[in-house]
């Protein structure tokens, strides 16, 4: 069809018979008829309007073929399908459009008739029993709403007494007997025809009528109270220049002294104490020493539980600290400071201060003892202490931490915290001048456990001291000291603690550099020995593996023993410097004694057989502390060889050799059988499900269900339908809740942006008018200035 759209619309039109000439006769009047029908005429119209409605049936093509699930189906985008799906679905949101616009039109508002006969909205009673029940509710309603004074009557009333009314006055019925219910009296009726009245209900009018009375009746007598108050205020005020000439006019009483003998005045002194004395409470209950005993290892299994969390990494996000101070430590009680060791004690061993009553007034005498001052420097502790004996040294350290409590004064913590660390110090101090340190190191574990701030701080320095000096090769003896105090304060199987694993890097470290040590001498072989010693009393609890430890011990004993090179199964042996620069000869006596940390820094005096001897009981306490270790049988392979060249010079002088190499021995050969190489896990054999098809013979796929049972099936039918369109519900509500909140966010986006249009507008306004005002001030200011 050629032409403009409104050409082809024509001869469309004309085609069907809409338009032209009707009447006129041609060969094709069969298609041409006069009057066509009025459904055919509609149906012709859509028809031509749906062909020139190209938007409707035009197919968007897309360059490339995508399909989507429309009502379980695959349909091609951009289809006829696709395009009246997408219709239809349009439609549905404008339905919803119009409701949802249709309920926020009659959101808040009521209108409407609201049907409130009797008995309406009640479908179980028919229309004759409506009418009857209405009728009689009417005049039910009717026969109370009457006036119990109306003068009206209605014959049918006349003759029943309960359903009339009659004239009363008083409260007592009126009647034309010869004896009247009305008994007049002067004014008022008795007590009995009030107590016999019927109770009527106040009006509304009257009920306010009271309440205005009473208000006003209370406002009077509250007025008249305060114009009394008034009064005597006033009267008070003019006579109170009298009252107080008369104050001054009077004399003072002169004192009277009591005289009171000495027992009376004991028997008031005893009356104030007791007034002060703590009132009796109920005790705790006297326990059992099996309960006593009891809570002793809950205590302990407790503890126990603490540190192997610890040692396991697992620890809580905050464990307690020093602020974290019980109630009973701001008591200031004294048993509990003697318990812990902190009470004072004077110089000739008694701690109970003398006491004497007074002859008039019978207070007890207390002697005063001069203040001790706390020093904030070791230099000052140093000199302080050096003028005390050293028994007295724990007895003055005691005497600063009784004055120095928390809860005597502001600040004294800090000063208690600086003060632990100024003690610490003291020890290593001691350690090196070879004096005794044992009581301050006591004080220093009780101390560590409340005040620790300032004392990691001096501990961490410490080591940082420490490593510089094992750079350089030249220890301390505090330094051996210090590895010690520090297993002593703190718990040494944490996963990770603050200190302690800053210690143990430095103990291996120090391991180290004797083994390399181009210098190493008796001496630094002596410190490597007691820090390997006190390596594995660190780990008595967590028992971790340290491969320095099993190095040091061979490297030791290697350069110890006599004729290393004559060893067998020296490829065993994990270190590699084999050179014995201080072996003990065949024929040297071994010496059994203990040695001393003094020893460990003098350059004469013989202790290789000392240290032999103290090695091998260090490779029998690191057999039994890693005898659960799987990596024990390479241990006691480079073990046992030393162990067996040790016997063939030594068997006879040193003790316990024999014992030890049988015992490793036996703990090696046991330790081999019992280990077995990795395997991967031997599940049993599990048979693969296999499942026989089934088939119908008689198959048909619009055929929904084979079941014989006709009611069953039915039933089943019914469960299916329900269950689909309770889906198709479920989805009509979800997508109406979508729409409807979709178009709530997009009203209160509407309003937002009003409110904030306007209150650009009124800033707008409010800025013109200020800038206006401030032009003309300026303009105002300028004149008056050229003025």
């Amino acid at each position: 069809m050629a032409g403009s759209q409104l050409k082809q619309l024509k001869a469309a039109l004309k085609e069907k018979g809409l338009i032209g000439q009707t009447n006129t006769k041609s060969k094709k009047s069969k298609h041409n008829k006069a009057e066509v029908k009025r459904d055919d005429r509609q149906h012709k119209i859509d028809e031509v309007r749906n062909e020139f409605n190209k938007f409707d049936t035009k197919i968007n093509r897309t360059k490339h073929d995508v399909s989507i699930i429309q009502q379980g189906k695959f349909v091609k985008m951009g289809s006829k399908q696709h395009n009246e799906t997408s219709a239809r679905n349009g439609a549905v949101l404008k339905t919803m459009k119009m409701q949802y616009n249709l309920e926020k039109g009659r959101r808040g508002k009521t209108g409407g008739i609201l049907d409130k006969r009797f008995g309406e909205s009640d479908k179980h009673l028919s229309k004759e029993e409506k009418m009857l029940a209405r009728f009689t509710k009417e005049r039910q309603n009717a026969s109370r709403k009457r006036n119990a004074f109306s003068l009206e009557s209605d014959e049918e009333d006349e003759d029943d007494d309960e359903d009339g009314f009659t004239l009363t006055h008083s409260g007592q019925a009126l009647s034309l007997d010869d004896e009247p219910s009305v008994k007049y009296v002067d004014e008022d009726y008795s007590v009995e025809d009030e107590q016999e009245q019927p109770a009527r209900k106040k009006s509304k009018n009257e009920v306010m009528k009271e309440i205005i009375a009473k208000s006003k009746f209370y406002k009077q007598q509250r007025q008249k109270e305060f114009a009394k108050t008034q009064d005597e205020i006033d009267v008070l005020d003019d006579e109170f220049g009298d009252v107080m000439d008369d104050l001054r006019n009077v004399q003072t009483a002169t004192p009277v002294f009591s005289t009171k003998s000495a027992e009376s005045i004991e028997y008031d002194s005893k009356v104030r104490e007791l007034t002060y004395d703590r009132r009796a409470v109920p005790a705790d209950r006297t326990k059992t020493q099996e309960e006593l005993i009891k809570e002793h290892e809950d205590k302990l299994k407790k503890l126990e539980a603490d540190r192997l969390r610890r040692m396991e990494g697992f620890v809580d996000s905050r464990e307690a600290e020093a602020d974290d101070l019980d109630d009973e430590f701001w008591a200031g009680g004294s048993d509990e400071d003697e318990e812990q060791g902190f009470a004072i004690k004077e110089d000739g061993g008694d701690d109970s201060e003398s006491e004497s009553e007074d002859e008039h007034s019978g207070r007890p005498k207390t002697v005063k003892t001069p203040p001790v001052i706390m020093p904030y420097t070791h230099h000052e502790f140093e000199q302080e202490v050096s003028q005390i004996e050293p028994a007295k040294q724990a007895n003055h350290i005691n005497k600063i931490i009784q004055a120095y409590k928390p809860n005597l004064a502001q600040g004294n913590k800090e000063k208690m915290n600086n003060f632990v660390g100024i003690l610490f110090q003291h020890v290593l101090h001691l350690a090196n001048h070879d004096q005794e340190f044992q009581h301050i190191v006591e004080i220093v574990k009780k101390l560590a456990e409340t005040y620790n701030e300032k004392l990691v701080g001096t501990i961490r320095e410490e080591i940082s001291h420490i490593q510089s000096r094992i750079l350089k090769h030249h220890l301390r003896k505090s330094d051996l000291v210090f590895f010690v105090v520090i297993g002593y304060l703190f718990s040494t199987s944490d996963h990770y603690h603050l200190i302690v694993t800053p210690c143990l890097i430095l103990m291996n470290e120090l391991l180290t550099s004797i083994i390399y040590s181009p210098n190493t001498n008796v001496q630094t072989i002596g410190q490597g020995i007691f820090t390997v010693d006190v390596l594995l009393s660190y780990q008595r609890f967590a028992k971790r593996f340290d491969p320095e430890v099993v190095n040091f011990i061979e490297y030791a004993m290697l350069q110890l023993i006599p004729e290393p090179k004559k060893m067998t199964g020296l490829d065993k042996i994990l270190s590699s410097k084999t050179e014995s620069r201080f072996s003990v000869s065949k024929t040297e006596q071994i010496n059994t004694g203990i040695i001393s940390i003094k020893q460990l820094f003098k350059e004469e005096g013989e202790l290789k057989s000392q240290l032999l001897v103290k090695l091998v009981d260090i490779m029998d306490k690191l057999v039994s502390l890693y005898k659960e270790k799987s990596c024990l049988i390479e241990i006691l392979d480079s073990f046992i060889p030393i162990l067996k060249h040790l016997v063939k010079y030594f068997a006879a002088s040193i003790p316990n050799l024999s014992s030890t190499l049988t015992k490793f021995t036996k703990l090696q050969s046991n330790l081999v059988k019992s280990r077995k190489p990795l395997t991967l896990q031997h599940h049993r054999a599990l048979a693969m499900a296999t499942f026989a098809p089934k088939f119908e013979e008689n198959f048909n796929p619009d055929k929904k269900s084979y079941d014989v049972n006709k009611e069953r099936a039915d039933l089943n039918k019914i469960k299916y339908q329900i269950k689909m369109e309770k889906k198709a519900a479920l989805k009509d509500i979800r997508q109406e809740n979508k729409f409807v909140a979709r178009e709530q966010i997009a009203e209160k986006k509407s309003m937002y942006d009003e409110y904030h249009k306007k209150m650009a507008n009124i800033v707008n306004s409010i800025s013109t008018i200020e800038g206006a005002e401030k032009n003309q001030y300026e303009r105002e200011k300028k004149l008056r200035k050229n003025k």
